[in-house]
């Protein structure tokens, strides 16, 4: 057997190994949800003690900019002389993955406590499969 075909034919096995392991799950299955919560940074402490509340396990943040509809304001520079316009505003985005079940009280609920007029955005996002590295368990077991 040439080394190709060897190759070719270790990628088949653990393709299988994979799917039999973690079977595809179709869009019926799909029993978790990603939440990509993009807010100020003044509104961090309070998305994280609403997503403590509901009981989602846990979430991850980082410091993020971008520019939407919403413009920033002028910063003055240069001892006060000068004005300047920033192009990106800098946000937090938060990513969390909860139960279906769990995606529409939490996005009513942070829009309701985080309602500004800087804005921020929610995004919903399937999760079709998720795996605990530590435990090897599966689906929202794994959440």
């Amino acid at each position: 057997m040439s080394k190709l075909v060897q190759i070719l034919h270790i990628n088949a096995k653990d393709s299988f190994a994979f799917k039999r392991l973690y079977p595809i799950v179709t869009k019926a299955d799909v029993i978790m949800k990603k939440l990509e919560i993009i807010i100020p940074d003044r509104r961090l402490q309070d998305v994280s003690e609403i997503l403590k509340d509901a009981n989602t396990g846990g979430m991850s943040y980082y410091r993020i900019e971008g520019r939407g509809k919403i413009k920033a304001e002028a910063v003055a520079v240069g001892r006060g002389t000068m004005h300047y316009r920033p192009e990106f505003i800098p946000r937090i985005k938060i990513e969390v993955v909860v139960k279906d079940e769990q995606v529409e009280g939490l996005v009513e609920t942070i829009v309701q406590k985080t309602r500004d007029s800087i804005g921020g955005k929610i995004f919903v996002i399937d999760v079709p499969m998720a795996v605990d590295l530590a435990t090897k368990k599966t689906g929202e077991y794994a959440i």
